[in-house]
């Protein structure tokens, strides 16, 4: 808002870099050609002074950018991919005003210029050479025809590739049949016609179309003189340059006329009298005939005549005999050589019964009830027998309904034995009939001792569950043996539910010859013992005092030692060890046994030794612990003094 004229400075990072002009009329505007040796930088600012008062003033609020000449292409600029013959825009952007020049590299090296010289507007439009070589590691470079110092390139490689031709269809795996209309499809990036031509077994078998146009498809009748065969391809080729042409990747199929048997087609079963599906597929329009055939040879017409639409309701008469050697074929009634069996035999049977339960391998407890079941084709009743070993034993049933299920309560007095058979018949007609395939069992009531089974470790005056297993409902009895004889009653009756809680007597001897055994309080011949011997250990004698199984075999010192009357002996086993422990005075003369072939498990064991019943002196106490497991043996003896 002066009158006065104004200077216009320019200053850099905030110091005065320049003046603009020393003095210009304050009409608000300036035009400034910015110099080309002005340094390029993002801190300037413009100060424009009164030429009259340098205390009126102004500066640009904040940092202004003046930077030198600059091209940056922007297309192709890596990724794109050129056809040769083909026409495309070279794009840049730049801030320069003279000409620039438009150079092609090809792996990082020139390989050709495209424009010596063209208007710096950002754009040119190339026509791509068919003569350039095909290549995926090209970038454009332009630059200032004044000032080769300003160029650009693309920022990463462009493709330029050659006319094509690429097969779709067939490609490989295609089934198609004379006399059909298939498209043939490809895709390519030329304009010229293409030729069509076959392939068969790698050798041109004939020429599809001398002549069509590169659209893509084309549709092809099949003749019906073709030869069926599983290698044919297709090639198409360029009509004026037939170094540029496609095959199939892989080889497709040509097939003639066919008929293929689909049921029965091996492994049915069908009744005579019953109504089945014949079932087919083809690629005929005429009428088929069906046949039956029997062990290789013909047997009868089934159809003189039906139509080819894959599928005859046929009931079987009641009359066939019954074979598992039967195939169906079916013909073209127009050509006979159009034809197919049945893959494999089927079978025709009569009436049956099958036994399904038991049908071996099956533990059935006399007492119980189980279903005998079957299935069968028949509408008579049937009977039901028992066998053993082969003969037969009882009647379980002189008639019943041929539904296929007999609950049967198999008698308490029943023998035990593992060779029954179930055998069913008709009552009309005891040629129908089936045994269980395989032996079942049947077996009487029963107990199974599982703990103490064998191993087990039980200190006296501890309480341990005895358990087992049974099927009976008579309470038990619980008896303790001991190296095979009769020792103690634990339990005179208790229920058969499986578990006892065993307090025992601190008066029981240590023994690892313990088993247990239980019987039916009803009938003694119902019983089970444990498996194998466990171990009761006398709480007065050795002390189980730590689980933590060492590495060694170790015999620690007693203490107190010296003592009177009493000092504790520990032990240490990493296996289960049958262990004997005694006392030796000095002339080497045994006086006291601790242990004696005591089973103990691996872990650390305390043995509470008094010894009211010896004068004082020198004595020396040794252990043997031999390993159940790996046979290892101990011996270590150390010395112990009692005074009294």
């Amino acid at each position: 808002n002066i009158s006065e004229k104004v200077r216009i400075e320019l200053f850099k990072g905030g110091t005065l870099y320049s003046t603009i002009k020393d003095s210009t009329f304050s009409d608000g505007q300036y035009v400034w050609d910015i110099p080309l040796s002005i340094d390029p930088g993002s801190d300037y600012k413009v100060k424009i002074t009164s030429v009259e008062d340098d205390v009126i003033f102004d500066f640009s609020d904040a940092d202004f950018t003046i930077f030198e000449k600059q091209i940056t292409v922007t297309k192709p600029n890596g990724g794109e991919s050129w056809q040769t013959g083909s026409t495309h825009d070279i794009l840049w952007t730049d801030n320069i005003s003279e000409k620039v020049k438009i150079e092609l590299f090809k792996g990082g090296n020139l390989y050709s210029t495209i424009k010596d010289s063209t208007f710096s507007d950002g754009q040119y439009v190339w026509d791509i050479p068919l003569s350039i070589d095909p290549g995926s590691d090209y970038k454009v470079k332009i630059t200032s025809v004044e000032d080769d110092v300003i160029f650009d390139l693309s920022d990463a490689d462009f493709t330029i590739f050659e006319k094509q031709i690429t097969v779709t269809k067939p490609n490989g795996g295609e089934s198609w049949q004379t006399g059909s209309t298939h498209d043939i499809l490809w895709t390519d990036n030329i304009s010229e016609k293409v030729k069509i031509e076959l392939f068969k077994g790698g050798n041109l078998y004939s020429t599809i179309r001398d002549s069509t146009f590169s659209d893509g498809q084309y549709v092809w009748d099949i003749p019906l003189s073709i030869d069926p065969g599983s290698d044919y391809k297709v090639k198409i080729t360029s009509v004026e340059d037939d170094v540029i042409f496609d095959l199939s990747d892989a080889d497709f199929t040509i097939f003639e006329k066919q008929i293929t048997v689909t049921k029965p087609n091996g492994g049915e079963n069908w009744q005579t009298g019953s109504t089945h599906d014949i079932l087919w597929t083809d690629n005929i329009s005429e009428k088929v005939r069906i046949e039956l055939y029997k062990g290789g040879s013909f047997y009868s017409t089934i159809k003189n005549s039906t139509f080819s639409d894959g599928q005859y309701v046929w009931d079987i008469p009641l009359s066939i005999d019954p074979g598992n050697d039967y195939k169906v074929k079916i013909t073209s009634v127009e050509d006979d050589v159009i034809s197919d069996f049945s893959d494999a035999d089927f079978t025709i049977f009569e009436k049956q019964i099958t036994v399904t339960k038991p049908n071996g391998g099956e533990n059935w407890q006399a007492g119980t009830t189980h279903d005998i079941l079957w299935n069968d084709n028949i509408s008579e009743r049937v009977k039901i027998e028992l066998y053993k070993g082969g003969s037969l034993h009882s009647v379980i049933k002189d008639s019943t309904f041929s539904d296929g299920q007999y609950p049967w309560d198999i008698p308490l007095d029943t023998e035990p034995g593992n060779d029954y058979k179930i055998r069913i018949s008709s009552v009309s007609d005891d040629i129908v009939f089936d045994f269980s395939d395989s032996n079942f069992t049947i077996f009487p009531q029963e107990i199974v001792v599982t703990k103490p089974n064998g191993g087990e470790n039980w200190q006296t005056g501890t309480q341990h569950d005895i358990l087992w297993t049974d099927n009976i409902s008579a309470k038990v009895r619980i008896e303790l043996y001991k190296g095979g004889e009769f020792h103690s009653l634990i339990k005179s009756s208790t229920f058969s539910d499986g578990q006892y809680p065993w307090d025992i007597p601190q008066d029981i001897p240590p023994g690892n010859d313990y088993k247990v055994k239980i019987s039916s309080a009803e009938d003694s011949l119902v019983f089970d013992f444990s498996d194998s011997d466990f171990v009761i250990l006398n709480t007065t004698d050795v002390e189980f005092i730590d689980n933590n199984i060492p590495d060694v075999y170790t015999l620690y010192q007693n203490y107190p030692n010296p003592f009177n009357p009493s000092t504790k002996i520990e032990f240490g086993l990493p296996e289960e060890s049958n262990v004997s422990m005694k006392i030796y005075n000095i002339t080497g003369q045994e006086v006291y046994v601790l242990l004696e072939n005591q089973i103990l498990p691996a872990g650390r064991f305390r043995y509470d030794f008094s010894a009211s019943e010896l004068p004082s002196g020198i004595y020396f106490y040794r252990i043997v612990a031999i390993s159940n497991v790996s046979k290892q043996k101990l011996i270590q003896t150390r010395k112990m003094i009692l005074l009294k």
